[in-house]
């Protein structure tokens, strides 16, 4: 595949509603069949703006096949391992469904759109505050090297641990971008990734201590920000940053 000289947003969907995490029942006979946060609420939520993003890109299933995708995350999937958690300390092993250990890893995420939405490209799953701008950088850095003819770049929000109380929902956000060599809403460039990852920093560095006890940062909020910016009165270029990482953003045709 050759080469592209730039890269940018053809297409954006966001969903965002409160969903109620799954109790884990009083009878130990009902784990088995509890809905699984991930599979049955998260994964669905982002095929479904995976689905709006393609439609509205003019994207049919047969012309995304060979597309990428790239997921960020940062704790969206901790529902699944607070479920095992619990499980494992009340009822025991014995009533733990095994399913759940097909959705308990980050990249559980891209692997279901992948099958979903029939995408056979390079897929990888970027964890950590920064992972939002850098899944769009690293995108477009896939279609401008040609490794790609076009990427689906997905985030996921899911604050956890759910409140206490009668009350479990939280808030969840997905938001999908469709990363393509002719981006006609805006254009990627210039991007920095900035290395900002606790696992990646000195325990001692101030930015890391403060990224552990502060509420997770909202992955999805840089796709977010490329469909309020488009849809809005502004055209002039953004910045988009996260934890160090840094990427520009320019008008694209329709801009």
């Amino acid at each position: 595949m050759r080469p592209h000289n730039g890269a940018g947003i053809a297409a954006t969907a966001v969903r965002s509603a409160p969903h109620e995490v799954p109790r884990i029942p009083d009878d130990p006979a009902g784990f088995p069949r509890i809905p699984l946060a991930v599979q049955d609420t998260l994964g669905p939520e982002l095929t479904r703006a995976a689905e709006a993003a393609l439609a509205d890109a003019g994207v049919t299933r047969a012309e995304a096949a060979p597309m990428g995708c790239v997921t960020a995350s940062h704790h969206a999937t901790a529902v699944t391992a607070q479920y095992i958690a619990a499980v494992l300390d009340g009822a025991g092993p014995r009533w733990l469904a095994p399913q759940c250990f097909l959705h308990y890893s980050p990249h559980a995420l891209t692997g279901r759109l992948c099958i979903d939405l029939g995408l056979d490209g390079t897929a990888l799953t970027l964890t950590g505050p920064a992972s939002g701008v850098d899944a769009l950088g690293y995108a477009a850095m896939m279609v401008e090297s040609g490794r790609c003819s076009s990427v689906l770049v997905a985030a996921a929000h899911w604050p956890t641990p759910p409140p206490a109380g009668p009350d479990r929902a939280t808030r969840l956000t997905v938001a999908v971008a469709v990363v393509t060599p002719d981006g006609d809403r805006a254009r990627l460039t210039g991007w920095q990734p900035g290395g900002g990852h606790p696992a990646v920093r000195p325990a001692t560095d101030p930015d890391t201590a403060a990224l552990r006890t502060a509420e997770l940062p909202d992955v999805t909020a840089p796709l977010r920000s490329l469909m309020s910016w488009h849809d809005g009165p502004d055209r002039a270029g953004m910045q988009l940053t996260a934890a160090g990482s840094r990427l520009t953003v320019l008008p694209g045709s329709r801009g």
